[in-house]
């Protein structure tokens, strides 16, 4: 695969990852924590680093729920062999 096609499917990938984290991160956080968490995503300049680091923070069991996200991204990606 050429480089700029690997860095492309890996950027989509990540994508993938960081938006399954926060849709999983939604049903976790508190109504005063998504209302920090949105406001923090409407601040211009914002990372997903960020993001990530503010999930960290807030939700105990977030290596966890990373590692879910990643296991789970995995299965549906790989074409099953027969």
């Amino acid at each position: 695969m050429a480089p700029a096609k690997q860095a492309d499917t890996v950027d989509r990938i990540a994508k993938m990852l960081y938006q399954a984290v926060l849709v999983r991160a939604l049903d976790i956080l508190s109504e005063k924590e998504q209302t920090e968490l949105d406001l923090l995503l409407d601040e211009d300049g914002t990372t997903p680093h960020e993001v990530l680091n503010f999930l960290a923070t807030r939700i105990p069991t977030f290596e966890q729920l990373l590692l879910d996200e990643k296991k789970s991204l995995k299965d549906d990606l790989l074409v099953p062999t027969v």
